[in-house]
């Protein structure tokens, strides 16, 4: 007998499906919340506003989509701007004190040298801007106004003086389509079985998505290690 899993060619929570790169930032819940000409004029808009400030911000809380967001709106930012140098900080809770000290100074030096290579009207995309410490964030922004580039990052609150261009929020909704997107191709019994768990969970505007998407991936794979047990 054969598993009714046994079709699904990975566990579509996997860190391959769910990573920013690899997943469209959806501005709404419902079918057109996935429409490509949608989500280009989300974006648009968001376009128009940053070339209207030197600094910008997308806000949100952890697992809100903040890095999504960038990675789906930089091929229209490449398009758009002479240059732009993207830099992705990382705050791995697994490493002691002094060694974060170091790796955001040493995070620090990476930007203000990639600020050295970019022309006047270039972009600066930095995701993660609070994981640089104050005096970096300081040097960063005073060199990118002296050479007239455009600054844009993520941040878990608004930054004084900034122009908030986006704010990242879910909503039950809106977990519920993303979960769809990332279901599509799966067996109906993996469909049920996921929506069932994500029925039964207190989602909220604050629930932190990856973590979220983490469990669902256990959910998968737990359900694929009984059904192979069953059937063996």
């Amino acid at each position: 007998m054969k598993s009714s899993f046994e079709f699904q060619p990975t566990n579509p929570f996997a860190t391959s499906c769910t990573s920013p790169s690899q997943v469209s930032y959806r501005f709404t819940h419902g079918v057109s919340g996935s429409n490509p000409q949608k989500v280009d004029a989300h974006l648009e808009v968001l376009l128009t506003k940053l070339r209207s400030s030197r600094r910008s911000v997308i806000v949100g809380p952890h697992g809100t989509g903040k890095s999504t967001l960038l990675h789906s709106f930089l091929p229209k930012l490449q398009r758009s701007f002479p240059k732009v140098a993207f830099q992705q900080l990382s705050n791995d809770p697994t490493i002691g004190f002094f060694k974060r000290i170091g790796e955001r100074s040493r995070a620090g030096k990476r930007i203000r040298d990639a600020i050295l290579e970019l022309p006047p009207d270039g972009l600066l995309v930095v995701d993660g801007w609070e994981q640089l410490n104050w005096s970096s964030r300081w040097r960063i922004a005073k060199s990118a106004a002296t050479r007239k580039l455009t600054l844009l990052t993520t941040s878990h609150r608004g930054l004084a003086g900034w122009t908030l261009l986006h704010e990242t929020r879910e909503s039950p909704e809106l977990i519920l389509a993303l979960a769809g997107d990332l279901l599509n191709d799966s067996p109906h019994e993996i469909r049920k079985l996921v929506g069932g768990h994500l029925k039964n969970r207190n989602l909220s505007p604050s629930t932190n998505v990856r973590e979220l998407w983490f469990e669902m991936y256990d959910v998968v794979e737990d359900a694929d290690s009984q059904e192979v047990k069953y059937n063996g």
